[in-house]
């Protein structure tokens, strides 16, 4: 089966930050293109997935040209929510509580409610970053709107937000997912990058979030082992946290449906 294209600098952003983060995402990349040449269905969280494991590490990373640029571009304007809606207080001002906070909101999703006051959110909590090790060349003015990309963009696989078709078709069916955060960690390598002087952003940083997720449809539930990679912007180049880009989402279904 022909493997699904992808530009080559995407493919050597992601690399390099595989590199600085650590060996895991490395891995996450040669799990999915093992998946991808060898036919196997990935159908995503939040969505309804088929039997198996899923990873879905790869169309999240900088896009830089072509393809990616123009859905970067696509992205919608979205009206920012209440400030009430925001991560704030101790969780905005501590970058694991601010990677926990962000991941547990992200992945706790109720279909029968507005899909757009979900992703007026994400866009809300985006932070400017010009570091290029993260954005690449992403263009100035594309930037603001990395995050939201990031957790809609499914050309290469599911994203941890559905489209507004699937969202739809979830909440007519009472779906809804609940999210426990296990664990945060910054990769010593990602800090030895910093210490190497190869991340010139003092206010950048990354974290793997570890989290269990339970879809729940009626009576039944099943639930699911996830990893989130992200980088964050936050002190002292902006006063509190915020959300640069989803490097990366994979998930393990760890109960049967």
């Amino acid at each position: 089966m022909r493997r699904p294209r992808r530009p080559r600098l995407v493919i050597a952003l992601l690399a390099a930050f595989a590199i600085l983060m650590g060996v895991p995402y490395a891995a996450f990349l040669l799990t999915r293109d093992a998946q991808a040449s060898g036919g196997r269905s990935t159908v995503g969280l939040p969505s309804i997935p088929s039997g198996g494991d899923a990873v879905r590490p790869g169309s999240s990373s900088p896009p830089a040209s072509g393809d990616d640029v123009r859905a970067l571009e696509a992205v919608p304007v979205v009206d920012a929510p209440p400030s009430t809606q925001r991560i704030s207080g101790e969780s905005a001002a501590q970058p694991d509580l601010y990677a926990a906070e962000f991941v547990r909101r992200l992945l706790t999703q109720d279909y029968r409610t507005s899909r757009d006051t979900f992703v007026a959110w994400v866009q809300a909590e985006q932070a400017p970053c010009d570091e290029p090790l993260v954005v690449g060349q992403v263009p100035a003015g594309l930037r603001s709107r990395l995050a939201l990309w990031s957790v809609t963009d499914e050309r290469q696989g599911p994203a941890p937000v559905p489209g507004s078709a699937q969202w739809a078709t979830l909440g007519r069916a009472g779906v809804y997912t609940t999210a426990r955060v296990d664990r945060v960690t910054e990769p010593l390598s990602w800090t030895n990058a910093v210490a190497d002087g190869r991340i010139t952003d003092p206010g950048v940083t990354g974290r793997l979030v570890l989290a269990t997720v339970t879809r729940h449809t009626g009576q039944d539930s099943q639930s699911f082992s996830v990893a989130v990679s992200l980088n964050l912007e936050g002190p002292p180049s902006r006063p509190a946290w915020g959300v640069v880009v989803v490097v990366a989402y994979t998930f393990v279904p760890i109960t049967a449906p």
